[in-house]
């Protein structure tokens, strides 16, 4: 049997294909950066169309860190896992007659960030109570990305996981400095491309070669309905905790864009998932006994020849880029705008937001390489982040339905944050238990709703 770690393998050629992606990406960032304004730099100009709204957030959806998890997910659970990917095509269909509203509202009121909502909404406080959560969030993300990436690149390449680590951040940080948020949109459009065009190959190859068997596409033995439905609930969930794609709902040139490109991004998300399902059950039934977070790696090695190794090296670093530098500029872009520009307010003076944001890219991603290169425990990461973002959910979906009060919706946040301090004292933080913080979140919020309705109110 061929062994899936093909340490050592690249052959010149293989070097070629990164180098190409690599100078492909950073001269799009550099044209990106011409004669651009303010606006450009931090929302694109609100000018983006269907397609770059579409490859945007399905390039963002499917980074290293996804591809880590879900292939794990596949490998352990079977065919099953798949549900993740429809409840996220679900989730984009429930979520645009929100985003229409949001679109509007973030139109005449220039926002750039989710918590540019809460603000709006609910007051300063509120505001900033949820953009520190997200913040930590985002940067857990942006650290699992670095892992995940780094350590699938380093082990089909032969490359150190320093060295993978450090040449993916160098390049984000050369083309997010110089073309900002326009960089993003134009790279993802590139790099999905790429994912979309290797994953059609992996998966041509895969039949071709007989790689993988119909009865394991079609085993159900290992599918766990409690799972499927968590699953499914997760996927669906999500995107209204997802700052990346309220960014890009406040960037779509109209409300045309934003409806068309939710509907395609699910159909695309679909697709992509049906490919990496593929993946990791090719590496369950070819390696049946190796640990699950390998199966992303393992599948890749198995299908592509070592002539084509570069191919598969070009998936990695498109998943890697993809979604990391999606999440250095929603950090980057709420600390500029949710911190620095509303400092600058209070004190009635004036602040270059952009400017700010373009140097807090490079911060942000020397940072997230810093914290990859000394933590590198995924699992717990991921599970903490979980908990910690789907605090913010409940709130988000009702600020839609419900008058809540500032003290509600904050007090939710709260409730939800110290639910998951608490599991972490306690040694309890499992997946079952850290997504159960949406249903802490959501009892203390309807209560808070409960209590301010029935508070008489009195006409002077």
């Amino acid at each position: 049997m061929k062994h899936w770690a093909l340490q050592g393998k690249l052959s010149s050629i293989d070097i070629l294909f990164l180098v190409a992606y690599t100078l492909i990406c950073i001269a799009i960032g550099l044209y990106s950066g011409r004669k651009q304004k303010s606006e450009d730099y931090m929302i694109a100009g609100r000018n983006v169309g269907v397609w770059g709204f579409v490859f945007s957030v399905v390039a963002s959806y499917i980074g290293g860190a996804a591809l880590v998890a879900y292939s794990a997910y596949v490998y352990r659970f079977g065919i099953s896992a798949l549900a993740v990917f429809a409840g996220t095509a679900a989730g984009f269909l429930v979520f645009i007659p929100y985003a229409l509203k949001i679109r509007r509202i973030s139109n005449q009121n220039r926002f750039y960030t989710l918590s540019d909502w809460f603000f709006f909404k609910y007051g300063r406080q509120t505001g900033l109570l949820s953009s520190i959560i997200l913040f930590v969030v985002y940067f857990g993300m942006l650290v699992n990305q670095f892992i995940a990436g780094s350590s699938i690149l380093s082990i089909i390449s032969g490359w150190s996981y320093e060295s993978s680590l450090i040449m993916a951040g160098l390049i984000i940080s050369v083309y997010l400095f110089a073309g900002g948020f326009s960089s993003v949109i134009k790279t993802d459009i590139f790099q999905y491309l790429v994912l979309f065009v290797i994953l059609f190959i992996t998966g041509w190859l895969m039949f071709d070669h007989s790689a993988i068997a119909v009865e394991e596409v079609m085993d159900f033995s290992r599918m766990d309905t409690g799972m499927t439905v968590a699953f499914l609930a997760f996927g669906v969930f999500i995107v209204f905790q997802s700052a990346e794609y309220w960014q890009r709902v406040y960037a779509a040139r109209d409300m045309h864009v934003v409806k068309n490109g939710l509907l395609w991004s699910a159909i695309l998300v679909i697709i992509t998932g049906l490919a990496i399902t593929l993946i990791g059950l090719n590496a369950h039934h070819r390696l049946p006994h190796i640990p699950p977070e390998n199966a992303f790696a393992a599948g890749i090695s198995l299908i592509f020849p070592a002539h084509l190794l570069g191919g598969g090296l070009v998936l990695i670093f498109a998943a890697i880029m993809s979604s990391a530098d999606t999440i250095i500029f929603v950090l980057a872009s709420s600390v500029a705008s949710d911190y620095w520009e509303r400092w600058h307010q209070r004190r009635g003076r004036k602040s270059n937001v952009a400017l700010a944001t373009r140097w807090l890219t490079v911060g942000f991603t020397l940072l997230g390489v810093l914290f990859a290169l000394i933590f590198r425990d995924l699992v717990q990461v991921i599970i903490f982040i979980t908990g910690l973002g789907f605090t913010i959910i409940p709130s988000a979906i009702a600020s839609f339905h419900l008058k809540l009060s500032a003290r509600t919706v904050a007090t939710s946040f709260i409730s939800g944050v110290i639910y998951v301090i608490l599991l972490i004292l306690a040694g309890k933080l499992v997946p079952e238990y850290s997504i159960a913080s949406i249903g802490v979140s959501f009892l203390v919020l309807m209560g808070g709703w409960i209590r301010d309705k029935s508070k008489p109110r009195f006409r002077n």
